[in-house]
């Protein structure tokens, strides 16, 4: 059998232009970070028969203090994104095996029906663990993230009932771009 170079070359050359052209990093925008934290219970004895709601209302944005810090105006922010969102047991000793579904909102306090999804987790992990990440989304939430007040709904919907009362800290943090 005689080999083909002319294939070889021909494959070796399109592997290296797809290389070159085919594969562009993400553009990376500068901003800044805007982070949240609120600390709550899960009581003991909720179940898996209903979405358990868990509201934050009333809560500063902290824009323009953000703004003024990074020297910045309005007009200069193209978007406001998730970047990263999490439930973590305060003492060590909550297990978020319990909860089956997991999605956090942000809304006006003024429309509580106009609210945009920032993170979710569908199915939670099974493993016995203290820290749950959430997914975030595509969400653009400049809309509701620019004005001085914003309000959360944690939405979980769990696997079985709760056995203990679970304090715990929410954490959320978006991305201003410019």
């Amino acid at each position: 059998m005689k080999k083909q170079p002319m294939r070889s070359t021909f494959a070796f050359l399109a592997g290296i232009i797809l290389l070159c052209t085919g594969c562009k990093k993400d553009s990376i925008q500068p901003g800044f970070d805007m982070l949240y934290q609120e600390e709550f219970s899960i009581p003991a004895g909720i179940g898996g028969l209903a979405t358990h709601h868990f509201y934050f209302s009333n809560l500063s944005t902290r824009y323009q203090a953000l703004l003024d810090q990074n020297g910045k105006t309005d007009a200069e922010i193209i978007q406001i994104i998730p970047a990263k969102a999490a439930i973590t047991g305060i003492f060590g000793d909550a297990n978020f095996d319990v909860v089956e579904e997991a999605s956090l909102r942000v809304y006006e306090e003024t429309d509580p029906t106009g609210f945009i999804e920032v993170a979710y987790r569908f199915p939670a992990p099974i493993d016995p663990s203290n820290h749950l990440d959430l997914i975030p989304t595509l969400a653009e939430v400049k809309k509701i993230m620019s004005k001085s007040r914003f309000s959360i709904d944690l939405a979980l919907r769990l696997r079985k009932t709760t056995t203990d009362e679970m304090p715990v800290r929410l954490n959320l943090q978006l991305k201003a771009n410019y």
